[in-house]
C-alpha cells in the first residue's frame, strides 16, 4: 500500500466519523426543540386556560340578577342596558379572540373541529338568544370579511355558522 493510499483510507475514515457526529448532533437537536416544542404547547394551554378562567371569572362578576334573567328570559340586545351590552360584547370578544388564536395556531384541530364546536356551544352559549343576536350582528360580519381576506379564519367561521344555525334553525 502507498502513502497516497493510506491519506486516501485515513481521509474517508475521518469524512465518515465526521458524518457520524453530526447525524448524532441532529438527533439530538431533534430531541430538544421536540422538548421545547412540548413546552411551548404546555405553556400555551395553560395561558388559554388562565384566560378563559379570568374571562369566566370576569363576566360572573359583571352579570347582574336583572342581566342573568335576560338570558334566561331569552331576551335579545335590545333589552341590554349600555352597560350590559358592553359586559356580553367584552365577554364575547375575549372568549373568541382565545379561541381564534388557537385555530389560527393550529391547535387541537381535527376533521370535525370539535374542541370548536364545544366552545362555541359551552362558552359562547348560541342557544341564548343575546350571543346570537351580538354574533349575528357583530362577529359574523367581521368574521366573513377576515375569512375572505385571509383563508386561515374560514374553518372557524364555518364553525360558528354551523353552531348558530344549529341553536337558532336558521340558516347562516
Amino acid at each position: 500500500m502507498e502513502l497516497i493510499e493510506i491519506a486516501q483510507l485515513v481521509t474517508g475514515l475521518a469524512t465518515l466519523i465526521v458524518a457520524s457526529v453530526l447525524i448524532w448532533q441532529m438527533i439530538i437537536q431533534k430531541k430538544t426543540l421536540d422538548i421545547a416544542h412540548n413546552d411551548a404547547d404546555a405553556n400555551m394551554s395553560l395561558v388559554a386556560m388562565d384566560t378563559r378562567s379570568r374571562t369566566n371569572e370576569w363576566f360572573a362578576d359583571q352579570c347582574t340578577p336583572e342581566l342573568l334573567d335576560k338570558f334566561e328570559n331569552d331576551e335579545g340586545l335590545d333589552s341590554l342596558t349600555k352597560k350590559e351590552f358592553k359586559v356580553v360584547q367584552t365577554y364575547f370578544r375575549n372568549t373568541f379572540r382565545v379561541l381564534a388564536t388557537e385555530f389560527r395556531l393550529g391547535r387541537l384541530t381535527d376533521n370535525n373541529l370539535q374542541y370548536y364546536r364545544g366552545h362555541f356551544r359551552w362558552e359562547l352559549d348560541l342557544s341564548k338568544r343575546i350571543f346570537r343576536e351580538y354574533a349575528e350582528k357583530y362577529q359574523l360580519p367581521f368574521l366573513d370579511k377576515s375569512a375572505r381576506e385571509s383563508m386561515r379564519y374560514t374553518g372557524i367561521v364555518r364553525v360558528m355558522n354551523e353552531i348558530l344555525e344549529e341553536a337558532s334553525s336558521r340558516k347562516f
